[in-house]
């Protein structure tokens, strides 16, 4: 009896002799191992440019503790005649193991897009390390410059809209940042054009202690059909894209126009609806918008009838979207994205129109009918209730 406690016991010290030596091993290779955040992709003279950022885990705990000191941002930079050669190069100068799955953003030059997405796309999916949850952007501006970019109070990268884009979209909603699944289906399927979230550094808006401070900002879009690069435009270019994108959570504008407008309208609850109509051999498209709103300013004292805001307000957004359609097709962009809606409801109907090899399905009468619906709930601290304002 006492032989058997004493073998049990034996067994019960050396399992926990055991746990506590995988415990130290597993805390000693968390120290040991680099962490990679963020990975960029340029082109340049016939070879691929890859940077991978690292962020050390001292500089996250300082930045949480309030430590005021500079955060340490690890960039290397490689080259290689193919992404996956550039990327093994990195490897070299590690000096220890390269941890993959905690990249949460990619971020592609114009040149790179230019050259095509396959050789990129296949190998960041190939290896199983990779989350496929990354932000992906493309940008004019230096990687090595928006990579070593920092937040506010000397905050690391991680605190950007690098890597944290959605908070900043929820506010304010301009183009809508991307994950590297959705980017995939997008820029794969049939008849469709993907966005791509331009990241650019603005040198100017922002200083500390009267010393200016670049910062970070989504400045515009590239535009892919199946693949291929269409172009880049500006924000200001494409604003009217807000109003077409599902995923707008709320966003400003000023109503009736911005040289000199009545008041400041801010949207949420958005639907915009696309459907096909036949009109001979080809299709026409009906688009209808709905939102509800909130007048947050007025400038003026014109504007006093709820209703005429609210027409205001619905003829403003139909003249960005009808801008922007115009803006495609100057450009041959689809940047409504009407084929894609012939392919998902009318799906013979465009593989008939395919095989005649059309090469597009935008025309100057392709759009037949707008319409807009605003709803006006409330006007600055009147939040709870719709406001009646009498003329």
């Amino acid at each position: 009896m006492i032989g058997h406690t004493f073998k049990s016991l034996t067994i019960t010290v050396c399992l926990c002799l055991l746990v506590v030596t995988s415990c130290s091993n597993d805390i000693g290779e968390i120290e040991q191992q680099n962490y990679a955040t963020a990975i960029g992709v340029d082109y340049e003279n016939g070879e691929y440019v890859i940077y991978i950022q690292m962020i050390g885990l001292e500089s996250i705990a300082k930045s949480e503790g309030g430590d005021k000191s500079s955060p340490k941002v690890y960039v290397s930079k490689t080259t290689g005649k193919t992404f996956i050669d550039g990327f093994f190069k990195a490897y070299h100068t590690a000096q220890e193991r390269i941890i993959w799955a905690h990249v949460t953003a990619i971020l592609i030059s114009q040149s790179a897009l230019e050259q095509g997405l396959e050789n990129i796309f296949d190998g960041i999916t190939r290896y199983y390390e990779f989350r496929p949850t990354p932000w992906v952007f493309g940008t004019k501006d230096s990687i090595e410059d928006i990579l070593t970019n920092t937040g506010f109070f000397q905050q690391s990268s991680l605190y950007t809209i690098l890597h944290n884009p959605d908070s900043s979209y929820e506010q304010s909603s301009t183009i809508m940042p991307l994950k590297l699944n959705q980017f995939g289906r997008e820029v794969f399927e049939p008849g469709r054009t993907t966005a791509l979230p331009s990241l650019s550094i603005n040198k100017k808006q922002w200083k500390v202690n009267k010393k200016k401070e670049p910062k970070l900002e989504i400045d515009g879009a590239f535009f892919l059909k199946e693949e291929k690069f269409k172009g880049f435009f500006s924000w200001e270019q494409i604003k009217g894209i807000r109003w077409i994108t599902p995923g707008t959570e709320r966003t400003a504008l000023l109503v009736p126009k911005r040289n000199k407008p009545e008041f400041l309208a801010v949207l949420k609850k958005q639907r915009f609806h696309i459907q096909p109509v036949k009109s001979g051999d080809h299709f026409q498209f009906n688009l209808t918008y709905q939102a509800t709103g909130i007048i947050s300013n007025r400038m003026e004292n014109n504007v006093v009838n709820i209703e005429t805001m609210e027409d205001y307000t619905q003829e403003t957004i139909l003249a960005e979207i009808r801008d922007l359609y115009r803006l495609g097709l100057k450009h041959n962009i689809d940047f409504l994205n009407l084929e894609h809606q012939l392919y998902r409801k009318r799906n013979s109907d465009w593989e008939r129109l395919k095989k005649q090899n059309q090469d597009t399905f935008i025309r100057d009468n392709s759009i037949k009918d707008m319409n807009a619906s605003i709803t006006i709930e409330h006007s600055g601290s009147f939040k709870n209730r719709k406001i009646k304002i009498k003329e």
